[in-house]
């Protein structure tokens, strides 16, 4: 009878915090979608007629949803609790070292490539300003790349200081706002892409 009771108890426990800690790992995600007017937006909750819905965070980065089950407990609790994102453009140094610095430090990421003046006009709505790289640590955002501060926001989300890679690891750069399919006519010239500031 007792034991029956605390197999009951702990079931409810370990029910409550799974709970817990899948609304704290969904209030934290960053998300894609398409309005009712047809334009594209970023944020933590899509709204129920929301199109197209996305999710922008590590776990999408990769292909593989499940990429994160090989990393040790301390890099999955805090790429599953605070994702992050990088942003970047080609021909940027600081951008490539940025990248050097997540690996070498095991973390997984998405990666959102800024190389087209859509881009940048979307980059500047999230408040990210025109310098690249940017990370996002969770809501932390962290401007231009800068090693001291890049490690303080890793290390304030639990990231350690080392950690390996699933094997075949590697996130996918996607754009930062969706290329559609433009019709082709004859004579028309395309203007180059707008390129943002590299640090």
């Amino acid at each position: 009878m007792i034991v029956a009771q605390w197999l009951r108890r702990t079931g409810r426990a370990a029910a409550c915090a799974a709970m817990l800690a899948l609304a704290a790992t969904s209030a934290l995600a960053q998300y894609k979608w398409t309005d009712a007017t047809g334009r594209t937006v970023y944020g933590d909750n899509p709204p129920s007629d929301a199109k197209n819905v996305q999710r922008i965070d590590a776990r999408g980065a990769s292909g593989d949803a499940d990429s994160l089950a090989a990393l040790p407990f301390e890099s999955r609790r805090s790429a599953q609790q605070f994702p992050v994102v990088l942003y970047t453009t080609v021909d940027c140094a600081p951008c490539d070292a940025g990248r050097q610095l997540l690996r070498a430090r095991g973390v997984p990421y998405g990666e959102r490539m800024v190389n087209s003046k859509e881009d940048l006009e979307q980059l500047t709505k999230l408040g990210f300003g025109e310098k690249l790289p940017v990370m996002t640590v969770g809501r932390q955002v962290q401007k231009e790349f800068e090693t001291t501060a890049w490690h303080a926001a890793l290390d304030a989300a639990g990231y350690p200081r080392a950690a390996q890679l699933p094997r075949g690891w590697s996130p996918v750069a996607t754009p930062l706002v969706p290329r559609r399919e433009a019709p082709t006519q004859t004579g028309d010239a395309t203007p180059p892409p707008a390129q943002p500031a590299k640090n």
